[in-house]
Parts: C-alpha cells; sequence; structure tokens
C-alpha cells in the first residue's frame, strides 16, 4: 500500500494531464490493494461510483476516466476516507440534492 500511496505523492507540483491515467502498473497496485484488503471488485469499486463491471474492465486496462482516477488519488493519498465518499454518495442521492440539481421539477 505504500507504494501505491508513494505514486500519487511523487507528482510534480505542475502536471500535465497524461493521455491515459493510468499505467499497466497502476492497475496492479490497485488490484493487489483491493485483493490485500480482500474487497471484492463490487465493494471496492462501489466506493467510487462505479460498477462491478465497468471496475473490472479499468483492471483490465481500460481506460479510467479522469474524475474516477482523480477520486483514486484522493483516497490512496488519504484526502478523502470511507466516510467521505458514503456521506458525499448520501447526499448524492438525497431529495434535498435532486431539488438543487434539477430546479423547477
Amino acid at each position: 500500500m505504500e507504494l501505491l500511496e508513494n505514486h500519487w505523492q511523487a507528482q510534480p507540483s505542475v502536471q500535465t494531464r497524461p493521455a491515459e491515467p493510468f499505467s499497466a502498473v497502476d492497475r496492479v497496485l490497485i488490484i493487489g490493494y483491493r485483493k490485500k484488503k480482500k474487497e471484492s471488485q463490487r465493494r471496492f469499486w462501489a466506493r467510487f461510483g462505479v460498477t462491478q463491471s465497468r471496475g473490472s474492465r479499468f483492471e483490465s486496462g481500460a481506460e479510467i476516466p479522469a474524475p474516477v482516477s482523480i477520486l483514486l488519488g484522493l483516497y490512496f493519498t488519504k484526502t478523502v476516507s470511507d466516510a467521505d465518499l458514503g456521506r458525499a454518495e448520501r447526499v448524492l442521492y438525497s431529495r434535498d440534492a435532486a431539488a438543487l440539481l434539477n430546479p423547477g421539477q
């Protein structure tokens, strides 16, 4: 896990957007972390708003979209916790949030 945390911390302060957010090594580290924590793909990827089948594709080499990549980086550098992600999901699916996102409906 330390290797994964160091990966995100080692990025230069001025970043250019890479063509692909994750390399094959990154995927190996993510899979290793998930397996070390003994989490299913469904449980691991759900915290980032990703289905199990899509998470499986990411682990198999599909490009990870920037928003998911950002969340993964924040998660592995311990900037965002499981509790933070859970709170965000609850707010997103609350009636108050739906009213804010769809005014006039």
